[in-house]
C-alpha cells in the first residue's frame, strides 16, 4: 500500500513540475514507418516524446477476446517502436526524415540554412540512441479504442522525457 502512495506521490509531483517554467517552444512531429510511429521534439533538437500505434483483430465472440486483441495490440506497438529504435533511428533517412521536417515547421518562422538543421536531426537522433533503453522502458498505453463495425482494435502507446523520468523514479521505490 505504501508503494501504491509513493507512486501517487511521484506522478503528482512530476505532473506539476512539466506545467513549471519551461519555455513555450514549439514542438515538430515527424512521422515514421507510414505515420504508426511520430516523433516530437522542439526547434532546437530537443526530444520531447514517441508514439506508436498499433492494430489487432478481435478474432473470437468469447468475453475475454477484446481484452487478447488489446495485448496484441500493445505487442504490436511496442515490437514496431523497438524496430524503429533499431532501423530507422540507425539509419541515414532518420536524419534526412528530421531536417525535412524541422525545414517545414521553421519556415514560417525564418528558416535557419540545411547545414543547422542537419545538425539539429543528428543531434536529435544521437539523443534518442543515448536514451533508447530508458525510452522503451518508459512507454505507457496512451490511448485504445474498439471498432465494433470491422472488430478491430487500435492501441497508441507513448514515451516522452517525462514518462522516462517517472519511470526511473518508480523503478527505485520498488527496489529495482
Amino acid at each position: 500500500m505504501k508503494k501504491f502512495f509513493a507512486v501517487l506521490a511521484i506522478i503528482f509531483v512530476t505532473g506539476c513540475s512539466v506545467f513549471g517554467n519551461k519555455k513555450d517552444e514549439p514542438n515538430v512531429n515527424t512521422d515514421f514507418m507510414g505515420g504508426a510511429i511520430k516523433v516530437s521534439y522542439t526547434l532546437t533538437g530537443e526530444f520531447k516524446s514517441l508514439t506508436s500505434s498499433g492494430t489487432a483483430k478481435v478474432t473470437s465472440i468469447l468475453p475475454s477476446a477484446v481484452d487478447e486483441a488489446y495485448l496484441t495490440a500493445t505487442l504490436r506497438a511496442r515490437l514496431q517502436l523497438v524496430e524503429f529504435m533499431k532501423v530507422e533511428v540507425e539509419g541515414n533517412s532518420f536524419v534526412k526524415t528530421v531536417a525535412e521536417s524541422l525545414q517545414e515547421g521553421v519556415n514560417v518562422n525564418n528558416s535557419p540554412d540545411n547545414k543547422v538543421t542537419s545538425k539539429i536531426a543528428s543531434e536529435l537522433q544521437e539523443n534518442i540512441r543515448q536514451q533508447s533503453k530508458a525510452i522503451l522502458t518508459g512507454t505507457y498505453v496512451f490511448d485504445r479504442s474498439y471498432d465494433s463495425g470491422t472488430r478491430t482494435v487500435k492501441v497508441v502507446i507513448k514515451t516522452g522525457v517525462q514518462d522516462v523520468k517517472t519511470a526511473k523514479q518508480v523503478h527505485r521505490l520498488m527496489g529495482n
